[in-house]
């Protein structure tokens, strides 16, 4: 299910960015990630991804990222763990998968990850495991 078609959509403060990839959206300690069929993710979405982030929470951003694998699309994971490690602003990460495909990407994902990693069913699920992740409620309190 998309961000848009869900019950948070309308219940939520949210901002709504179009990138070249797909749609970003901001809420207020996560944002949810919906990218368009058949891109890459590389170094330079990755740097696309970051400006987006950064110009909305600032530079000092610590947040959750929940990917919504609502298409298919490849992604460097290789460039991906390098680019959050690097970076270090991602808290945790959701990623919503749709298909036993997306479910082992996300396996990997979740082994390669340095932070907290959640393979969801739904983009429910994802919202709720990220409003109640410990480490939110130390930064946001």
């Amino acid at each position: 299910m998309k961000f848009e078609n869900s019950s948070y959509y309308s219940t939520t403060d949210s901002k709504k960015v179009t990138l070249a990839i797909g749609d970003l959206y901001l809420l207020d300690f996560f944002c949810i990630a919906e990218f368009n069929e058949g891109v890459h993710i590389g170094i330079e979405e990755c740097e696309d991804i970051t400006i987006a982030l950064v110009d909305h929470y600032g530079e000092n951003l610590k947040i959750g990222f929940i990917s919504n694998r609502v298409t298919s699309f490849s992604i460097d994971l290789r460039q991906w763990v390098k680019f959050n490690a690097y970076y270090d602003f991602i808290v945790a990460t959701a990623i919503v998968f749709y298909d036993d495909l997306n479910f082992d990407i996300a396996t990997i994902e979740k082994h390669l990850s340095h932070s907290s990693t959640k393979r969801c069913r739904t983009l429910d699920q994802s919202i709720e495991w990220m409003r109640n992740l410990k480490e939110f409620k130390d930064i946001y309190a």
